[in-house]
């Protein structure tokens, strides 16, 4: 599954919170990645604005257009940003010698796939099961593989459903 499907399976509301949590100069990395314009606009009247103005951009072309790089720029940012403790998890388990979370090894073709796809379903069980999915399924994206199909992660992207409104 390619970066840009991950996006659009996690849908915008997700997509857009993932952005969100991103800090300015990682934003227009993202956005620049894009082609979006990074200005700030008259309409832009809060910091909040404009960002919420730039994740809906950013939303519109994932949605709209092949954007496969600013996927994986904005999955990749957002793993290395805001979910470090996850990444550190992994690699410490698989034993990859890292930096909280980041590592230049290549722990992919080195370990093996049956310890790769045990230490993932660890992570299932104690972090948000949509960011692992979404993690994993990067990792294979990124490497040409399909070490974690075996873990039927794509269902997993889909955004809950709305929560009805209870009759009192």
């Amino acid at each position: 599954m390619s970066p840009e499907d991950i996006c659009r399976r996690l849908g915008e509301a997700k997509t857009s919170a993932m952005f969100l949590e991103l800090t300015t100069d990682a934003m227009k990395k993202v956005l620049r990645e894009a082609k979006l314009p990074t200005t700030r606009l008259a309409s832009h009247t809060s910091t909040r604005r404009r960002n919420e103005d730039w994740a809906q951009k950013l939303w519109r072309s994932l949605a709209e257009k092949p954007l496969t790089t600013t996927a994986a720029t904005l999955l990749f940012e957002w793993l290395s940003r805001t979910r470090r403790p996850m990444l550190a998890e992994f690699l410490t388990g698989l034993e990859v010698q890292h930096d909280n979370g980041l590592t230049d090894a290549d722990f992919m073709t080195a370990a093996a796939p049956e310890k790769l796809r045990e230490h993932g379903k660890k992570l299932l069980e104690h972090y948000d099961k949509q960011e692992v999915a979404a993690y994993l399924l990067f990792l294979d994206a990124t490497n040409k593989s399909e070490v974690f199909a075996e873990l039927g992660l794509e269902p997993l992207l889909a955004p809950p459903p709305p929560v009805a409104a209870q009759a009192p």
